[in-house]
């Protein structure tokens, strides 16, 4: 099994003018590219039908690792606990080898959407449409499935992002993080406090905590 959890994240400025504020945190978790088997059709296919039904299906799989948590009345340099155990963002049934990591917190001015809505805005025909038009952008690469899962995710985000904007509400924070199993956790676990976002607005204190499980003939 593998958990990733954050235990505490703190946010230095809320991003409202006035006040408190809403934050709500979303997670996203890429694997590498023998998590998204789809893509090497995507290279293959000519028909733009089944092009634009794989990117639907590999950004279903990234979104489904998205965790959405609002928190309210977050106040300027407020540090939000998550109890004594953290609270978990991904799990798998397998340690995986490498993956990627973006966390976000953003102010929420509009109202909160619900999961599948906010799944639906994002995955739109041109929306879609504009993701298989990047992925195509590497076809021509050495390895174009391991660099389409990394513009898949950018895409997905920046499109997040974009209808925040919209709808008036600012971004507070951006940890954006890669790990490689040997490197970073060969036994299963790492644990780090203070790490700093991409804004210098965020500083997450999170745990990775992985282990084989055996059985006993």
């Amino acid at each position: 099994m593998f958990y990733i959890r954050i235990n505490k994240v703190k946010i230095l400025n809320n991003r409202e003018l006035l006040g408190k504020g809403e934050i709500q945190l979303m997670s996203f978790i890429t694997g590498a590219e023998q998590d998204f088997p789809m893509l090497q059709q995507f290279f293959v296919t000519q028909s733009e039908a089944e092009k634009i039904a794989i990117v639907k299906d590999a950004a279903m799989k990234i979104l489904s690792s998205r965790i959405l948590l609002p928190i309210q009345k977050v106040k300027d340099n407020a540090s939000l606990y998550f109890g004594d155990t953290g609270y978990i963002v991904f799990k798998s049934p397998v340690i995986p080898d490498d993956f990627s990591w973006m966390l976000l917190a953003i102010e929420k001015d509009s109202r909160t959407r619900e999961t599948g809505t906010l799944i639906s805005t994002i995955l739109t025909d041109s929306n879609l449409g504009t993701i298989a038009g990047a992925l195509g952008q590497v076809a021509g690469f050495s390895n174009p499935v391991a660099a389409s899962v990394s513009i898949l995710m950018n895409q997905l985000v920046n499109i997040s992002t974009a209808l925040f904007k919209a709808d008036c509400d600012d971004l507070a924070g951006m940890l954006l993080t890669s790990f490689i199993r040997r490197e970073h956790y060969p036994h299963g676990i790492r644990d780090k406090q203070d790490t700093i976002d991409l804004t210098g607005n965020m500083y997450v204190d999170y745990s990775i905590f992985g282990f084989e499980e055996t059985t006993i003939s």
